[in-house]
């Protein structure tokens, strides 16, 4: 029943998502054709380019969990600490819990959990470094979507370029979620298997059925 509710609505909420998505890119037009260092006024929304990913699907369940790592790849243009905030909404539009908010910084990853209420193995007292999203023990599932902490995170900032965050320093670059690395799966506990997430709008490009997500949603990638 599980693997029945799964396949099907994979590819309802997978939909749905992308459809969301590839509207939001009208809205992305008032958001400054380049990036540039000097502009404080720059209008980029909620919904713009550089300030949303998103995966089409996540679920948890007595026997099901969803896990996601967010890396820093330390790549030339990137502030050595970037601002994230994840969300993972319900089918029902809902947020399945309070939102996740953190800094990664150079060279790091940090893991997301989404659990249920009171998992016994994943939770806060036994992986005491990773973040939770945990609700209902009811079946769920949902997108989730990933927007930065920055105001602005188009515009450069910081010290000096790719400096090693220390005391609080931010090197030079963009606070741009986008140039972030996002893996993650859902997790069947009774066999350990599971499937693949996709990432929409990350830093790896990802492909879907639309083509490939630059056809409609800029990675933030090429910023010289």
């Amino acid at each position: 029943m599980k693997n029945n509710h799964l396949k099907r609505y994979f590819f309802s909420a997978a939909i749905t998502v992308l459809i969301a998505i590839m509207a939001v890119d009208a809205n992305a037009a008032n958001q400054n054709a380049t990036r540039s260092g000097g502009d404080t006024t720059a209008a980029t929304g909620e919904w713009s380019n550089n300030n949303i990913v998103a995966s089409p699907y996540w679920q948890v369940d007595s026997g099901s969990y969803t896990f996601v790592a967010v890396s820093h790849s330390s790549l030339s243009g990137m502030a050595s600490q970037i601002g994230v905030k994840i969300n993972a909404i319900t089918n029902e539009g809902t947020a399945y819990d309070t939102a996740e908010e953190f800094t990664i910084a150079w060279g790091t990853t940090e893991r997301v959990f989404i659990v249920p209420t009171n998992h016994t193995t994943i939770n806060t007292t036994a992986i005491t470094t990773a973040k939770f999203l945990a609700g209902t023990s009811d079946f769920t599932y949902g997108h989730l979507r990933v927007n930065p902490i920055a105001t602005h995170p188009e515009i450069k900032t910081g010290g000096l370029k790719l400096q090693k965050p220390t005391s609080g320093a931010v090197g030079l670059g963009f606070r741009d979620i986008t140039m972030l690395t996002y893996w993650g799966s859902v997790i069947i506990e009774a066999n350990t298997t599971g499937f693949a997430m996709e990432f929409i709008g990350d830093m790896n490009d990802s492909q879907t059925s639309y083509g490939t997500v630059a056809n409609y949603m800029s990675s933030g990638v090429n910023l010289q």
